[in-house]
């Protein structure tokens, strides 16, 4: 009987594509007789056992894949929605903030005696903006109340409704008091 490697062939016959080891050894010309059979004895279970490692570590390749995509989605929203708050606090500032334009036109023009007709016509314009403050429009508030609930929706979705709702309605209690005042 010829020598063979057999821890060589073991790990030749896991790693290839073989359908079985019976396979394996006919196209290595062995001859698959007791001998034989006792030193292939669990090469086929070991196979399995590759396989369903290799399975596992691909499934898991993909779950971190898809968990890695889903998080940057999330933190894309809550960047979002940071930025659209700090947008939202610019403007309760400006609640009561009201602007006024006055434009003035004034038309000179000169007029030529010699020809009858106007040699020069100028046209000066002047805009005055005036900035002043009055009660809070109501409306700007509601919206952005709304505003403020959406977004504590999106960043808070598992919390319970009494937790979501806390801080809108301490805004609202804030610009109540700062109404009356």
């Amino acid at each position: 009987m010829a020598k063979y490697n057999w821890d060589e062939l073991e790990k030749e016959y896991i790693l290839g594509d073989y359908k079985s080891v019976s396979c394996f050894l006919k196209e290595k010309n062995i001859s698959n007789n007791g001998g034989t059979k006792k030193r292939t004895k669990g090469w086929k279970n070991k196979k399995v056992l590759k396989e369903n490692k290799k399975s596992s570590k691909i499934i898991e390749k993909v779950i971190e894949k898809e968990s890695e995509k889903e998080a940057k989605k999330i933190v894309n929203v809550k960047d979002t929605a940071e930025e659209l708050l700090n947008k939202i606090n610019e403007s309760v500032s400006e609640l009561n903030k009201y602007f006024s334009r006055n434009t003035k036109k004034t038309k000179i023009i000169e007029y030529n005696n010699e020809v009858g007709k106007p040699s020069k016509e100028v046209i000066e314009e002047n805009e005055e903006i005036q900035e002043f403050f009055s009660i809070i429009d109501r409306n700007g508030l509601k919206q952005i109340t709304s505003a403020l609930k959406d977004i504590n929706d999106i960043l808070n979705k598992n919390d319970n409704e009494d937790k979501d709702n806390a801080y809108v309605e301490e805004l609202e209690k804030a610009w109540r008091i700062r109404n009356e005042e």
